[in-house]
């Protein structure tokens, strides 16, 4: 028997509660989630000071995301993950 999601009603949800546990593993290390489709965004935010310390949040949290996409058999595309790192000019 074949199940098929996409495009359904259920599809939505559950997405969303196939992922809840992504969203809990990013907010427990004082990241910030976003998920949209198949994508997934981890934020995060510091003083100066900090950023080392954030620097090595996210990292772990990277590997803790790609340990637990694994348990659930998914696959994190190494191509596409990708940091982006700003600042704000000193005034």
């Amino acid at each position: 028997m074949e199940y098929h999601v996409q495009g359904s009603l259920l599809g939505p949800i559950l997405f969303l509660l196939y992922t809840a546990d992504l969203v809990k593993l990013v907010l427990v290390r004082n990241l910030h989630p976003h998920l949209y489709a198949d994508n997934t965004q981890i934020y995060g935010s510091c003083s100066p000071d900090r950023a080392a310390a954030l620097q090595e949040e996210a990292s772990e949290c990277i590997d803790y995301v790609a340990t637990w996409m694994r348990s659930n058999r998914l696959q994190l595309n190494a191509v596409k993950t990708e940091v982006l790192w700003y600042a704000l000019r000193p005034a």
